[in-house]
């Protein structure tokens, strides 16, 4: 017969769990590992690959340097490097990984002050990409799973992409593009056409003072003062819409779902032109389980198709 002494037992069960909790503990543990405090001249681009770092860009009227302020923090001090380098007019920005092998826990950001005049490029995976105040021809920002937010920027053209996450805009000015694969995004006060194209998600627009174009695969768009909507095109899910402008090239399709428009614009303008496989089309006081033509003898024609579901127009 074997005797198990308990007490030496729990002695030791008791130093191994206490071991094992100041491991865990120091492993959750982060400290400062880099700082950043540089400023740059002549810098008329800037580009960042930020994997998870945090990156905040502010234009500022007058300034004609770059300030970078940048934190590292991390319980694996090799891992992980903030890494940027000048070439010629170009600021060069990246998180770099030194250590492939573990993991660990990490926190980066960096907050750029510069000229509202600058070309900026933002390649982020899971961080939250800031930008504002600035005011250059093109405005590039992608983002993994993180987030976007944008707000008072003037560009003719900004181009947002996110896989997954949000991306959020407000007080801009010029032709806006945005693609995300599934998450939310929230577009207030735009002076330009914005183009949205997304798989699933929720999309909410409002005061838009340009032309709409909208691609939903399945969720749910959300409008309000709007100017003029063109091609919006659901697959399942729900467009509704509130002091919404139509426009001679209006083309409302819908899969599966419904999309329903309350609008500003005479009915009487437009000639309407639907086609209904299954489903409902209600244009003012007119109904139709069928396909729905109506000739004002107006020089534009608004047309569409529903295959199940509803579309509903009405002022």
């Amino acid at each position: 017969m074997k005797f198990i002494n308990l007490k030496n037992t729990a002695k030791n069960f008791g130093m191994v769990l206490g071991t094992l909790v100041i491991l865990t503990s120091c492993e959750g543990e982060m400290e400062v590992v880099q700082r950043i405090d540089e400023e740059f001249s002549g810098i008329e681009r800037i580009e960042v690959d930020a994997e998870f770092m945090d990156v905040n860009y502010e234009g500022k009227e007058g300034q004609t340097t770059v300030e970078l302020d940048g934190i590292l923090e991390s319980n694996r001090s090799g891992n992980f490097r903030i890494s940027y380098s000048q070439e010629g007019n170009s600021l060069l920005i990246e998180l770099d990984r030194k250590n492939l092998i573990g993991s660990g826990n990490h926190r980066a950001s960096i907050t750029l002050i510069g000229p509202k005049e600058l070309d900026l490029i933002v390649n982020s995976g899971s961080g939250k990409t800031v930008v504002s105040g600035i005011q250059f021809p093109k405005l590039d920002l992608n983002s993994g799973s993180g987030s976007i937010e944008l707000f008072n920027v003037n560009s003719s053209a900004i181009y947002l992409h996110a896989s997954s996450g949000s991306i959020e805009g407000n007080q801009l000015i010029g032709n806006l593009k945005t693609k995300i694969s599934s998450g939310n995004v929230k577009i207030d006060q735009l002076q330009g056409n914005l183009d949205v194209e997304s798989s699933s998600g929720s999309l909410n627009v409002k005061r838009i003072m340009g032309k709409l174009n909208v691609e939903l695969s399945s969720g749910n768009l959300q409008m309000d003062e709007v100017s003029e909507i063109e091609r919006l095109k659901v697959s399942s899910g729900a467009i509704s819409g509130n002091r919404i402008g139509l426009g001679p090239k209006t083309k409302l399709i819908s899969s599966s779902g419904k999309i329903l428009i309350q609008t500003f614009s005479d009915l009487k303008s437009f000639n309407f032109d639907f086609e209904a496989e299954s489903g409902q089309v209600v244009v003012g006081q007119s109904v139709s389980t069928g396909s729905l033509r109506i000739d004002n003898g107006a020089p534009a024609t608004i047309s569409g198709s529903v295959s199940s579901g509803r579309i509903e127009i009405k002022n």
